[in-house]
């Protein structure tokens, strides 16, 4: 319904919707905060940024919005940790990669609770925008002990606004909320997009009602031609995207703690075209999928060094995939669907035994299901884990140090292997100086094997020869495990600017991979199994500074990643991975007149596309900036920004010849954008 109704209105429609979904978007527990302060979520230890023992890094409100990022894996492209591929032209999705580990490999939580993912691996992140986010904290490399399977290179998670902090300490009803609405234009190709949120809070000393949503809608450029065999073809010049995300949350605040509960809703459509050239130019890719999702959030407090909080939280996650080509006698379509469900519960115990000693102990339970049209019948899963950890200070507080283990159970479900796990973890901090702190830490990761690795039943028969094969599932595959070692050193000069330099090893046993078990058949046989060893390794720099009126930062990360390959007895580079990443930004404030300008820059070296070839994909170099001005006690902030600055510029080809712009999907180059978000209060 959304969908026909954007194209029948494409400008009066963005707006009709938002007066159905004008609401705010915060789940969770109340804790207080001031603007020096970060919350390390899972810990739930309240503490200053340079206070934290694992290595992690922060991208805030403040830099989403001068960014002009619309959804999170927008916002954490500009951290030179974190590989965010683009969606490739014929590709919808996005795929995280953290410390050489891509999908899967990452877990993405909201607020402590984990999103559901995409039934490849990797968690849709084009499907949460970053209205209402008051920050995104990224923990590097293996932390299973606290958030458990998916978490062997690296967590993100993203830390809602706690609206319920601002109700009124007596009776009377506070009310605020925002308004954003974008409009952008893309010159090179004549095509216009609309992106629209908001956020509406209502409370009073005990109960508060926090709603958000936006609508994000790129109408996508169709385009004509004509084949000698074929006749007229219809196809995007660009990916056409619809986003619709609501989100309502409900707490109870009192002297024992809070209590919340929270639904949301997010629904995408994107369409695209596989090739450009002939008949097959009519080939266009439709990526249809939503989820919803429901709980409850509950904090309660013993006294001053002890309380209880957790979370029971219901997943619902569909996906469709159709390929249809629309060129006369030579038309067809095909399509493929799945869904799945999960119920994930947690409950910790926050225990201050001493000044030196802070205890975390808690259980963890998960529940999931997956079924489709690739799958015979609905499949389960269950996922349960008990966990501990301290954080320990010592010498005065110049050594923390946060040792934390981990048991994990899996039982037999339709025919599959129980699966146990210990995981152990030792980090280390140790700060000399006021502005100088060593961290160590030492890891042990693990990662489930997934329900569609388990038991997926996938035909690819779009190609001949190799090309053409079955995929089998295998119910007996082990867990994959990793020892993760990250190092990382942080020098603060004279509070000017702030240095970081930091590396990892991380070693991968009972590696699940696709592997041919029966090359002579037609088609060919493939299955999952554990087979190869796999190694990753490599490291990052950044400094940053922040003067009264300008704030820079600039980053590089190296990343090594091989596996070791049984019939060859040899390493191998692991494809699509980048090798070398720059990112850069800076921020100035100009006097007088008042007026922000910023600009950002994101550098991807070339990637390895097939394992044992010599196939790279071309690099990607991208340049964006803004001019903003706030006006009315900063109640109104008007903006204007330019992305792909450049054009599609950039430096090296693809081994076939295929430039920024046509792998990556790129057609409507650079693009305009003219926005204002107005605050309210009473």
């Amino acid at each position: 319904m959304l969908r026909s109704l954007l194209f029948k209105n494409k400008v009066l429609i963005p707006f009709a919707a938002f007066s159905l979904f004008f609401t705010g978007y915060a789940r969770s527990q109340v804790i207080e905060e001031e603007d020096a302060v970060i919350e390390v979520s899972a810990q739930k230890l309240v503490q200053e940024i340079s206070e934290l023992v694992e290595q992690k890094s922060v991208v805030s409100e403040e830099e989403i919005q001068k960014s002009g990022a619309k959804t999170v894996g927008d916002a954490l492209k500009n951290l030179p940790e974190i590989t965010v591929s683009n969606a490739s032209a014929g590709n919808a999705n996005e795929s995280i990669s953290m410390q050489g580990l891509g999908n899967g490999y990452v877990k993405i939580m909201i607020d402590g609770v984990a999103v559901s993912s995409d039934f490849d691996g990797s968690t849709p992140i084009f499907q949460i925008p970053v209205e209402n986010i008051e920050r995104i904290e990224v923990t590097k490399g293996a932390d299973s002990v606290l958030y458990g399977s998916e978490s062997m290179g690296g967590t993100i998670n993203i830390i809602t606004k706690k609206n319920a902090e601002n109700a009124d300490s007596e009776e009377n009803v506070k009310i605020s909320g925002s308004l954003t609405e974008e409009f952008g234009y893309s010159p090179a190709i004549s095509n216009w997009k609309n992106y629209l949120a908001g956020t509406f809070f209502a409370g009073g000393k005990n109960l508060s009602n926090s709603l958000a949503a936006c609508l994000n809608y790129v109408p996508g450029k169709e385009k004509t031609t004509f084949d000698a065999l074929a006749g007229k073809i219809t196809y995007f010049e660009n990916t056409q995207k619809i986003l619709g995300f609501a989100c309502d949350t409900l707490t109870w605040k009192d002297n024992w703690g809070n209590v919340a509960i929270y639904g949301l809703y997010a629904d995408s459509d994107q369409k695209s075209n596989f090739t450009k050239t002939g008949y097959d130019k009519g080939a266009e890719m439709d990526y249809r999928s939503f989820r919803g999702e429901g709980g409850l959030n509950a904090k309660y407090i013993f006294g001053d060094n002890f309380y209880l909080d957790g979370f029971s939280a219901g997943k619902f996650y569909y996906m469709k995939t159709s390929y249809d080509v629309k060129a006369g006698v030579y038309s067809s379509s095909s399509s493929t669907d799945s869904n799945s469900c999960d119920w994930e519960s947690d409950i910790r115990a926050h225990w201050k035994l001493n000044e030196s000693n802070d205890l975390i102990f808690g259980a963890n339970a998960d529940l999931e299901s997956i079924d489709g049209s690739s799958f015979g019948e609905r499949k389960y899963a269950l996922e349960t884990a008990f966990f501990a950890q301290d954080t320990i200070l010592l010498f005065d507080e110049k050594l923390s140090v946060v040792p934390g283990f981990r048991l994990n159970y899996s039982p037999e479900i339709q025919g599959s292997s129980t699966n146990f796990m210990a995981t152990p973890k030792l980090a280390l901090k140790y700060a000399p100086t006021e502005y100088t702190a060593f961290r160590l830490s030492y890891g042990m990761g693990y990662k489930m094997p997934s329900l569609k690795e388990k038991h997926w039943i996938f035909r690819h028969s779009y190609a001949p020869g190799a090309g053409n094969f079955i995929l089998y599932g295998n119910p007996d595959l082990k867990s994959e495990k990793s020892h993760s070692l990250n190092a990382e050193i942080e020098k603060n000069v004279a509070n000017y600017f702030k240095i970081n330099l930091g590396g990892y090893f991380n070693y991968i046993i009972d590696l699940i991979d696709s592997v041919v078990i029966d090359a002579t058949s037609s088609p060919q046989i493939r299955e999952y199994q554990n087979v190869d060893k796999a190694i990753t390794y490599g490291g990052e720099v950044s400094a940053c500074t922040e003067l009264e009126r300008f704030k820079g930062k600039i980053g590089y990360a190296l990343t090594e990643a091989k596996s070791f390959n049984d019939s060859s007895d040899e390493w191998q580079d692991l494809a699509l991975r980048v090798r070398h990443r720059v990112t850069a930004g800076a921020e100035y404030l100009i006097p007088v007149i008042e007026t922000s300008v910023s600009a950002n820059v994101q550098w991807n070296s070339k990637q390895l596309l097939s394992t044992g070839t010599d196939y790279y994909s071309p690099d990607y170099l991208m340049l964006n900036a803004s001019l903003s001005k706030k006006f009315f006690d900063e109640k109104l902030e008007v903006y204007f920004g330019a992305d792909n600055i450049l054009g599609n510029k950039h430096f090296k080809k693809g081994t076939n010849g295929e430039n920024q712009e046509k792998y990556y999907g790129l057609e409507d180059g650079t693009t305009l954008r003219l926005g204002a978000k107005l605050k309210v209060e009473r």
